[in-house]
């Protein structure tokens, strides 16, 4: 089991806890998500984070923009400035169990997504490179 948390947000791995493996949360809201979401996530994060490097430098001081990804099920938003950025995402359930999972919103602030970003990037998901 792997436990990463600090101010506004929390995040615990536990392959061997089934089907929700993957407990992630802020200050005020916790979920469960499975390996496979969790996985999908990490993959969504490093794309935005892709997009933010490239994008920032020609960001002027007083300028703010916005990063979407979507895939499968997963929406993510960046909002980035200058200062830092912050996360939100939009889990919706996909294919034939749609009517017996969940859904899930979420986010963080600024302060808490830059050091949720660098836990996720720690973890070892178990069948993505790294």
């Amino acid at each position: 089991m792997e436990i990463h948390s600090g101010e506004g947000w929390r995040l615990r791995v536990d392959p061997n806890r089934h089907p929700f493996a993957v407990l992630i949360g802020s200050r005020n809201w916790a979920a469960e998500l499975t390996l496979a979401e969790a996985r999908q996530l990490h993959r969504g994060v490093r794309t935005l984070m892709d997009q933010w490097r490239v994008m920032v430098p020609q960001l002027m001081p007083e300028e703010e923009l916005i990063i979407e990804h979507a895939g499968e099920g997963l929406w993510l938003e960046l909002s980035v400035c200058r200062q830092g950025c912050a996360l939100r995402f939009v889990l919706e359930p996909q294919g034939h169990q749609a009517g017996t999972l969940r859904g899930l919103e979420g986010g963080w602030d600024p302060a808490a997504t830059e050091a949720l970003i660098e836990a996720l990037e720690t973890i070892h998901w178990g069948g993505e490179d790294h």
